[in-house]
């Protein structure tokens, strides 16, 4: 894959040389990424998505982070139509033996408990990755966490102390008393094993859910969270001020949710993905123009480590070692980048 397929322009270049790059740690490990294929969807064309390869996503971490060492904790894409068994088959054979990697499962509520257990034996395979567009009610924007992620599941997940990465649904994300009320009994009574990754800062792409949940979330044993996606550095405040910043991973949500140029754009509480290329904007009293999400998220998190005054160790935990002591990934599992 080439430099130019990667649409990395020379205001992303800018952002990254004078912006970026001395803070941006050697080491990264990203903690929310996604592969994809078309042979796992039943439109050839795998309904329009882009596929996705390790080969795509080590591509493009040597344009957006030159000369880094790269490791990943890679997440099932829950894409509508999607063929579980197959495309949990294909991402084993896509990272066997690649060190460096390991795998959190998709599952929906109609995953065999038999199949999963047989496919969590593989120690690149960490942990299950539910989604909330699987949810028994039908209903993705109001469903609680056991309505797409069965008892059943959680059970079994609670069994062997696995991962969950977790992308809260309902309309308040983690401030939702449903959610908080669930995430406390799972883990401190129900289902205390089970290691839990909030996703999107605990899906707060805005300050209020996160401001509103983290007095009681920080109570909560096994709960960490992930950065992906979210470009408002509100969220990274609250948490880096009011949270363990050893709790905290850098994720992109690569590649299609996260490197395009734009953001996802904060109202009040309401947030929506922006994609500047069809926005048809104009820009008559500058001279910047819009840079990929991934750098505005880079960005953010950069101005909140400022306000929070983390240390340097502090941030390469955030981008490396706090994901990879978790996960189990050991400094000498090597990377990309041919580091």
């Amino acid at each position: 894959m080439t430099e130019q397929a990667i649409d990395y322009r020379d205001c992303d270049r800018l952002i990254w040389e004078e912006e970026l790059a001395d803070f941006v740690p050697d080491r990264i490990l990203d903690a929310h990424i996604h592969c994809y294929w078309h042979s796992n969807h039943p439109d050839p064309a795998g309904g329009g998505r882009p596929e996705d390869t390790l080969e795509t996503l080590n591509s493009w971490a040597e344009v957006l982070y030159p000369g880094r060492r790269m490791q990943y904790l890679i997440l099932g894409t829950p894409y509508p139509g999607t063929d579980v068994a197959r495309h949990v088959e294909s991402v084993r054979q896509e990272i066997q033996g690649v060190p460096g990697i390991r795998h959190n499962r998709m599952v929906t509520p109609a995953c065999r408990l038999e199949d999963i257990q047989r496919d969590l034996q593989n120690p690149q395979f960490v942990g299950l990755k539910p989604y909330r567009s699987y949810s028994v009610t039908g209903d993705i924007a109001q469903c609680r966490i056991h309505e797409f992620l069965p008892h059943e599941q959680l059970e079994l997940a609670n069994q062997h102390g696995w991962w969950v990465t977790m992308h809260l649904s309902r309309f308040d994300g983690c401030a939702d008393k449903h959610n908080l009320d669930d995430l406390e009994e799972y883990t401190t009574r129900r289902y205390p094993n089970i290691r839990w990754i909030l996703a999107h800062c605990a899906r707060s792409f805005t300050y209020w859910p996160i401001r509103t949940a983290v007095e009681r979330l920080r109570d909560m044993p096994n709960i960490h969270y992930d950065t992906s996606a979210v470009t408002d550095i509100r969220p990274y405040v609250t948490l880096l001020t009011r949270e363990d910043p050893g709790r905290i991973f850098w994720g992109s949500d690569g590649v299609g949710a996260a490197f395009f140029h734009g953001h996802y754009a904060a109202l009040g509480r309401a947030w929506q993905h922006f994609d500047a290329d069809l926005a048809g904007l104009q820009f008559p009293h500058c001279d910047g123009r819009p840079i990929l999400s991934v750098y505005e998220q880079l960005m953010a998190l950069k101005f909140a480590v400022e306000v929070a005054g983390l240390s340097r160790e502090q941030v390469e935990g955030i981008f490396w070692k706090n994901a990879a002591t978790a996960l189990g990934i050991g400094e000498d599992e090597g990377g990309a980048n041919g580091r």
